[in-house]
Order: structure tokens, then sequence, then C-alpha cells
């Protein structure tokens, strides 16, 4: 595996494993039953409009915004036709997460069963189009743009962006993405993330994901990373 600073690889792990998460929960929704139809909503769009808000929505919007502002604005002066063409996929996105935020809207409005299951296989459809339309701008993202950052920036200055990236987020919104980011991560992605938020310039959160990742890993496996990790 590459050393090289990649930044958009353990973010887009998290991203995955909670869309194949949500995915199935979504597949054995009763949308008969008020409960399990108010319980996958919650999940989904919860406080859609605030930016403080961990529902899945909320984070792929959010996630979008902080690509756009800390790593596309420094690739745009060199490759302008590709961050184009990453914008346009964001802008199909953020329409289709709104048009999903609806139907859930109308499905909590929904008080008939036989309605509700009508608008529940409609959100099923439209959950499904868009976590494989962002599954696979994640792809587009890796296979583009990475190579791409490699070969314009150093490692330092791809570790100053991922700084940026991380370090303005609010403590709670950084404990939400690593919820999902840490576990999914291979040992040697692991210890160039942890290790690399060590490095960061401060204010870092190496002490933050270094208590996430005794809380989240097994022990096991957290006792294979913490001495890779050195002193």
């Amino acid at each position: 595996m590459t050393r090289r600073e990649n930044l958009f690889r353990p973010i887009h792990k998290g991203i995955r494993s909670m869309l194949y998460e949500l995915g199935l929960q979504i597949g054995v929704t009763d949308f008969a039953s008020v409960r399990e139809s108010n319980e996958v909503v919650a999940r989904l769009e919860h406080e859609l409009s605030s930016a403080a808000s961990n529902c899945i929505l909320c984070l792929l919007r959010v996630h979008s915004q902080h690509e756009e502002r800390d790593l596309f604005s420094p690739l745009r002066r060199h490759d302008p036709d590709v961050i184009a063409l990453m914008m346009t996929e964001h802008h199909e996105i953020a329409r289709r997460i709104e048009a999903l935020g609806r139907t859930c809207s109308e499905l909590l409005q929904t008080h008939e069963g036989a309605r509700r299951i009508e608008v529940g296989d409609r959100l099923v459809l439209e959950s499904n189009d868009l976590f494989a339309l962002y599954l696979a701008h994640l792809n587009n993202e890796e296979a583009t743009l990475v190579p791409l950052m490699w070969e314009r920036f150093t490692d330092e200055e791809l570790r100053a962006m991922r700084g940026r990236f991380y370090n303005v987020l609010p403590l709670e919104r950084f404990e939400g993405w690593m919820r999902w980011v840490l576990p999914a991560l291979n040992l040697n992605e692991l210890e160039v993330l942890v290790s690399g938020m060590r490095t960061d310039p401060p204010p870092n959160r190496y002490a933050d994901v270094v208590r996430l990742c005794r809380e989240l890993l097994p022990t096991e496996r957290w006792q294979q990373v913490e001495p890779r990790l050195g002193s």
C-alpha cells in the first residue's frame, strides 16, 4: 500500500459503510408500521436543516460542502475541467438528497396504511437511486482526483489540506464521522490516518481520534495499530 496521503479514501470508506447499513435497514422496513417508518426517516433526514445534525442525508450534504471548500478549491486552478465534472455530480447528488427529504416528509405526514406503503416504496427507489449515484461518485473522485493530487501536491501540502478538512469540524461532527470511518479502515489505513493527525498543526484531532479508536475498535485490533504510531 502506498504511504502517500489519500484524502478521500478514509472518509469514503466510512460513507460506504453508512450507505450499506442504511440500505439494509430501509429494505427490511415495514412502511405500514408508523414506528418503523419514523425510525428510518429519522436516520435519513432528522433535522435536515440543521448544520449540526448527524442524520445521514445531512452528513452526505455537508461532506460535499467540505470537499468543495477544502479539496476542490486547491485543485481547480490546476485542473478546472475535472473539478467542473465533480461539481456537476455534486449538484445532482444535492438535488436527489432534497427530493428524498421531501419524500421522507411526505411519509411522516401520511397516516393511512396502504398509502404509507406506497410512499415507502417510492422512498426505497429514491434511496437506491441516490446511493447508487453516490457510490459511483465516490469511485470517480478516488480514481480521478487522488492521482491528480499526488501529481500536483507534496505530502506536506496534502496533510495541510487534511488538517483544514478535519480540524475545522465541530467535535460532535468529527466524532460522528469517525464512528463510521474508523471501523471501516484496514490496519494500514488506520495507521496512516491516525499517525498523520499527530503531525497536523494545532488545534489537531490526534487525541480525539486515539480516544475514538479505543472506544470503537475491538481491543485486539487497536493493539495491532497502536504500536505502529510511535511515541
